[in-house]
């Protein structure tokens, strides 16, 4: 996109702020804000909206190296006491925190399991993954995540039906970013 679209502006605030809201809203404990790129300005905004006592800031120094850099430094970095982690993308500001409490008591339910979003017949994010799957989350080399990792059979993966158009709406381009306006 040219810029650092953690930092455009989404009805007022940030676009990571969206995000660190619906975690928090969505009853998640601790958050983890795993920055990279343009750490300082990105901060600077979390501070800017109060977000950043209620959040652990982690550091990637390996960031240019792709988003498993990411994903490695964040399950690192959760609590032993922790069955699980929730993955957020930075970039998916529509993400409601209704949705991330759902999908927060699936996983309660089951924390054996991988859980995801389906909305209108697409899965989406946020995922949660088991903390038994963290050793493998950490052999993810490059700009990939976990999603080969949803379609193993070992991971019984917990589709979770939502009302929530944000889960499948990302945004990578400058059209996604201007049709966020008419999504809100």
């Amino acid at each position: 996109m040219g810029r650092n679209k953690m930092l455009l502006s989404v009805a007022g605030k940030p676009m990571l702020c969206h995000v660190l809201e619906a975690a928090l809203h969505g009853g998640l404990s601790p958050v983890l804000l795993v920055l990279g790129n343009e750490a300082g300005p990105v901060l600077d905004a979390v501070r800017a909206h109060g977000l950043e006592q209620k959040v652990i800031v982690v550091d990637n120094p390996e960031f240019a190296s792709g988003q498993s850099t990411s994903l490695r430094v964040g399950v690192d970095s959760v609590p032993k006491s922790c069955d699980g982690a929730m993955f957020l993308l930075g970039d998916q500001p529509l993400v409601r925190a209704h949705t991330v409490r759902l999908l927060a008591n699936a996983f309660a339910r089951e924390p054996e399991r991988w859980v995801a979003p389906i909305h209108d017949g697409r899965r989406g994010n946020p995922v949660v993954a088991p903390c038994a799957w963290f050793k493998r989350i950490r052999e993810l080399h490059g700009d990939t995540g976990p999603r080969e990792y949803l379609q193993q059979k070992e991971a019984r993966l917990l589709r979770v039906e939502v009302d929530d158009p944000g889960v499948i709406h990302d945004v990578d381009t400058p059209e996604e970013y201007a049709a966020l306006e008419s999504l809100i």
